[in-house]
């Protein structure tokens, strides 16, 4: 009984740590590249407008800063 039991706490780990995984591979794929990092960073506290991001992200182009706040408002996280 007692290898059963161990069989299947080991079964259940693995499939959490597989769930988990993916979990992780998903985050970085909404969040990951140069700038979506800093960009969340600095909207965390209060909302900006558009020239305000772009100020304060040194060296983003226009365009690159639309693109990457599409991506987060389809992910939800803006």
């Amino acid at each position: 009984m007692n290898m059963e039991t161990s069989e299947i706490d080991q079964q259940v780990l693995n499939e959490m740590k597989s769930e988990c995984d993916i979990n992780v591979n998903e985050t970085l794929k909404i969040i990951g590249g140069k700038w979506k990092l800093n960009l969340l960073w600095t909207i965390h506290d209060k909302s900006k407008r558009f020239n305000e991001l772009r100020r304060e992200l040194t060296g983003i182009s226009q365009k690159m800063l639309t693109q990457q706040l599409r991506e987060l408002e389809e992910a939800g996280l803006i």
